[in-house]
């Protein structure tokens, strides 16, 4: 079940990059439930390459970014996948490191390609995986975003050029 989950959500993070132009992508999967190895199993799932002859396609998204999380009633594990192409741009080990941060979560392994982690509940101080998903989600969108690999959103007209008569030779 994970790795059909996994192969599945591989497919629509595919389309949703292709169509986004997104390089990185930040999701949740249920069926790891929490669980740190097979969230890696999830990750692994996405990333595998496609099978034309198969009929029902999975993974294909081995050249996306992505940050997955998996909440249990322990703990929400953490992983995050860089591509090699896009090493330059992002550290994997970083990224992770901050958005665990957030939560005071702890990295289980550091790696270029792959790094993993977990937060685990703790009941007196509030913090159980399913409330902390959405604000982590955000923290790593936002670490995106401070390197310039994450979109903006698109009703925000703040930043929009503004032309005036003298910008266009007549």
């Amino acid at each position: 079940a994970v790795i059909k989950e996994g192969g599945k959500r591989g497919v629509e993070i595919e389309g949703a990059a292709d169509m986004g132009g997104l390089q990185f992508f930040c999701t949740s999967v249920l069926e790891p439930a929490g669980d740190l190895d097979l969230t890696v199993e999830s990750l692994k799932a996405m990333n595998a390459k496609s099978d034309p002859t198969e009929e029902e396609r999975k993974g294909g998204s081995g050249h996306i970014g992505k940050m997955i999380f998996s909440a249990g009633v322990d703990q929400l594990s953490v992983v995050a996948y860089v591509p090699e192409e896009k090493r330059g741009e992002l550290c994997c080990e970083e990224w992770l490191a901050t958005v665990l941060g957030s939560q005071g979560g702890e990295i289980v392994l550091k790696g270029k390609d792959i790094s993993s982690g977990f937060v685990k509940t703790n009941s007196d101080k509030n913090v159980f995986p399913l409330k902390i998903r959405e604000p982590m989600i955000l923290e790593a969108n936002n670490f995106l975003r401070k390197k310039g690999l994450f979109p903006e959103d698109k009703d925000d007209d703040d930043d929009d050029m503004v032309f005036g008569d003298d910008d266009f030779p007549s």
